[in-house]
């Protein structure tokens, strides 16, 4: 966990413009990371930050701190690349199976079952975390990893838009079939 040094060199210069004035009181106190993490309103009271709205600010971006540290520490980029292959897999496999079905005539509109929409979130919540990764140093400044991540990018705009589309078509046909079928009763009637 980070030193008060470090704490000092990373953290404290990023902090809003306003909290400035509390960095010396975190160096005399050596607050450390772990203690950091820990920190209370009644913690930050005692170092002199008695502003509600300064003890806010802080507290915020300790939350920011622990969110990124915690997926730092879980996530590395093997693991992102295998969360991404399997939900790409999943994503294939239901689509492979619903093909092969015997109800599935390629031509009739029907509404993309949850289980395919789940598979879609899945995977590009897990393209999401990959593009974390590849957005921040070092990678941001190697070429490879900035066509990777543009690509990867494109396929999930590629993705969405075609599921919005099928979604919009599926519901334009039952709005359709509904205006049709209300057009029939009234002539009947």
């Amino acid at each position: 966990m980070w030193q008060p040094r470090s704490l000092k060199e990373k953290w404290l210069p990023r902090l809003d413009d306003c909290l400035q004035q509390y960095v010396q009181k975190f160096e005399r106190e050596k607050i450390n990371g772990a203690q950091l993490l820990q920190i209370s309103h009644q913690d930050l009271e005692e170092l002199g930050v008695t502003r509600i709205g300064h003890q806010e600010l802080v507290l915020e971006a300790v939350d920011l701190l622990c969110a990124l540290n915690y997926g730092l520490e879980t996530d590395n980029m093997k693991n992102l690349i295998l969360k991404l292959r399997a939900a790409s897999n999943n994503l294939q496999n239901y689509i492979g199976t619903r093909r092969k079905s015997s109800n599935y005539d390629g031509n009739s509109s029907r509404k993309p079952p949850n289980e395919f929409l789940t598979s879609v979130v899945e995977l590009i919540g897990a393209a999401k975390a990959l593009l974390t990764w590849l957005d921040r140093t070092p990678f941001t400044g190697i070429a490879d990893f900035s066509v990777t991540k543009n690509k990867i990018i494109q396929l999930c705009l590629d993705l969405t838009t075609t599921v919005q589309k099928a979604l919009t078509y599926h519901f334009l046909q039952v709005f359709t079939e509904k205006s049709q079928e209300s057009r029939i009763v009234r002539y009947n009637a």
